[in-house]
């Protein structure tokens, strides 16, 4: 059984919130739910919605067409009729006089993001779910027994359309890529979180901004995005966890700093966050068109890992890992996400541990030099007021004390160095299965091959229609080997990305792997599983 809802409104009319706790009430009930939130860059006004989509079998993907649409005005009944199939219940407010459905006065009832549960007892009531249900969400809001009596009076004025029942189902978290972002930062032995907002990933630093007493972490909010990679640096440098936020526009102002960190060793960690670009380009909205900028930024030879989960669990272990990767090596490591992992909502199981791995660190002996020679690459690590240790970072080429250089042979040996530490990591990396995963239909030889957001829309749809959805978990080091022998035998290979010029693609021809054929979206929304279907079935 699988339903789709979308409830469509102004901005600050509680739309995205009704979502949320309509979702939250389906899950306790055993469903996996998916939502999708799509809105302007307008705080009041505009057009804004949110589809949650809900199945008894997992679902990580929107679709495009709805089972009921709740709109809170005509620009949503336009906005979505092309969303409506013949048998869609419409939920309006009665002052909508444009379509059929069942009229409420959902507005009158509440004002402002009130009206979220005036929306949640009009669908509860028409899935026949107990109010119960819908009150012990509603718990956790602001103001709960006024959002209660809202709730209430909708709940008794709506009609019942059909039964949802509770389900085994799935059992999971509801949880947005974000907030496993943030916990998987924590897990990973965060201290400090150094950020400027930048839509989409501002919701990071809200909500560690929002624990950081229950975390028992430092948030700072500078004055731009240069100030924030320079603090990050200078935490790091002095022994702190330290990590950092932002999209396309913020990234390129920390990339002098991010070669400063790859010249220094200094061990960090940048989330980024893609939105439609470039420029100011579209911020609310999705795209994966920084993936070779985030591979490649920066200016002279030096190392990074990137990682790119797909979903919220992977946030979650992919960040903590990002911590533990960034210390371990002694190098940046970028979480390249898109709005639409960082702002869907997922129904996973997560289950929360604290990882924290010691880097390698000075045994006290000797004279300190923070650019110790080693076979692997990697030098002790020592931090300001260790006893015994003047610990030097320089941005210049540097000596194994930290002496800017200029002579030829230790610059050479530097750089060798460094290399070593690139093959070090490469070695890590090399034989581990989890680099690439694998989902659709594992026996066919037809191969949907993609990274970050697209990976929910490609199993299902590969499921369905026989392809085999491959993804890499990491795009530095790329793990071309094992992606080569999940393609072995493919008779056709699909290239699935949101990147007009195929910037992934790209990607893959550089490690020796040529797709045969491309989906290509743009338009900075995300792929709908109707969309994938059409194309891949040949039709318009």
């Amino acid at each position: 059984m699988e339903r789709s809802v979308i409830i469509g409104g102004q901005a600050g009319e509680g739309i995205k919130e009704a979502a949320n706790l309509l979702a939250k009430v389906l899950v306790n009930l055993g469903y996996s739910a998916f939502t999708y939130h799509d809105y302007p860059s307008l705080i009041r006004g505009g057009h804004n919605f949110s589809q949650v989509r809900f199945s008894n079998e997992p679902v990580a993907a929107p679709v495009e067409k709805a089972d009921y649409i709740v709109a809170l005005d005509e620009r949503s009944v336009k906005e979505h009729l092309k969303n409506a199939k013949e048998s869609t219940v419409w939920i309006v407010d009665e002052a909508v006089p444009s379509v059929e459905g069942i009229k409420l006065p959902l507005r009158k009832l509440a004002k402002g993001v009130m009206r979220s549960s005036a929306i949640l007892g009009a669908l509860l009531k028409a899935f026949r779910i107990e109010r119960s249900a819908g009150e012990a969400v509603i718990e956790q809001l602001p103001q709960p027994e006024e959002n209660k009596q809202v709730f209430n009076k909708s709940y008794d004025l709506a009609p019942e359309v059909e039964e949802i029942v509770e389900v085994e189902g799935i059992k999971g978290t509801y949880i947005s890529g974000s907030e496993a972002t943030a916990l998987g930062a924590v897990d990973g032995g965060l201290n400090v979180y150094i950020a400027y907002p930048m839509t989409p990933a501002s919701p990071v630093l809200h909500y560690l901004a929002a624990h950081k007493r229950e975390f028992g972490i430092k948030v700072v909010q500078p004055e731009n995005e240069i100030g924030v990679i320079n603090m990050v640096l200078g935490a790091a440098y002095a022994g702190g966890r330290a990590m950092t936020g932002t999209s396309g526009g913020g990234f390129a102002l920390m990339t002098e700093t991010l070669s400063l960190a790859g010249m220094s060793e200094t061990p960090v960690v940048i989330y980024e966050a893609q939105r439609g670009a470039p420029s100011t380009g579209v911020p609310t909205y999705t795209e994966q068109a920084d993936l070779l900028f985030a591979l490649f930024a920066g200016h002279g030879d030096f190392q990074r890992i990137v990682v790119a989960p797909s979903s919220a669990r992977e946030c979650y272990l992919l960040t903590r890992e990002a911590l533990n990767l960034a210390w371990k090596f002694q190098v940046p490591v970028i979480i390249l996400t898109s709005k639409n992992v960082a702002e869907s909502f997922f129904t996973e199981p997560i289950e929360r541990e604290r990882v924290v791995e010691e880097p390698k660190l000075w045994n006290g002996e000797g004279t300190y030099k923070r650019y110790t020679i080693t076979e692997d690459g990697i030098s002790p690590l020592a931090f300001p007021g260790t006893k015994g240790a003047v610990v030097k970072s320089n941005s210049y080429e540097h000596d194994e004390v930290g002496i800017t250089t200029e002579r030829p042979e230790v610059i050479r040996a530097m750089k060798e160095k460094r290399e070593r530490k690139r093959q070090t990591i490469y070695n890590y990396f090399k034989d581990r299965s989890d680099t690439v995963t694998v989902g659709g239909d594992t026996n066919s030889n037809r191969v949907l091959v993609t990274w970050g957001e697209n990976w929910g829309v490609c199993c299902e749809v590969g499921e369905e229609l026989g392809y085999k959805a491959v993804k890499p978990n990491y795009l530095e080091p790329f793990p071309a080997e094992r992606l080569k022998q999940e393609l072995q035998g493919a008779r056709e290979i699909i290239a699935v990305e949101l990147s007009i010029t195929g910037q992934f693609e790209k990607l893959l021809k550089l490690n020796g792997i040529e797709a045969t054929r491309r989906f290509r979206k743009y338009d900075t929304r995300p792929i709908f599983k109707e969309e994938l279907t059409r194309f891949l079935r040949g039709e318009r």
